[in-house]
C-alpha cells in the first residue's frame, strides 16, 4: 500500500487528500501549516532514505497539460509516498501534538 499527497506549490490552492485531512483532524492545524508541515518532513525523510525509498511515483493533477498548456498554466502533482514514509510524517506531527497537549 501507499500513501497520495498533492505536490506543494507555495502561495496555491492546497488540494485535498487523505493524510492532510488526518492530520488537521488530529492536530487542529490550519489546511496550510499541516501541508507545508508534512512537505517538511517528507523532504527530510528523502534526505535520509532516499528518493526512491520515499517517493514511489508522480502523476499529473491534469495530465493533459504536459501535452498543451498554451495558458501556461501551474501543474501539480500528485505524490505517492510509501506507508513507512506516511507512518513516520503522522508520528511527527500527530505524536508531537498529543505530547504538547
Amino acid at each position: 500500500m501507499s500513501t497520495e499527497i498533492a505536490s506543494n506549490n507555495p502561495g496555491r490552492a492546497i488540494n485535498t487528500y487523505d493524510l492532510l485531512e488526518e492530520i488537521i483532524e488530529a492536530t487542529g492545524m490550519d489546511r496550510r501549516e499541516a501541508h507545508e508541515s508534512i512537505h517538511v518532513l517528507l523532504d527530510q525523510l528523502v534526505d535520509i532514505d532516499g528518493h526512491e525509498a520515499v517517493i514511489l511515483s508522480t502523476r499529473p493533477m491534469r495530465p493533459e497539460l504536459l501535452v498543451r498548456n498554451e495558458g501556461d498554466v501551474d501543474i501539480y502533482w500528485w505524490i505517492e509516498i510509501s506507508d513507512d514514509a506516511a507512518d513516520a510524517i503522522r508520528m511527527q506531527l500527530i505524536g508531537s501534538e498529543r505530547a504538547s497537549s
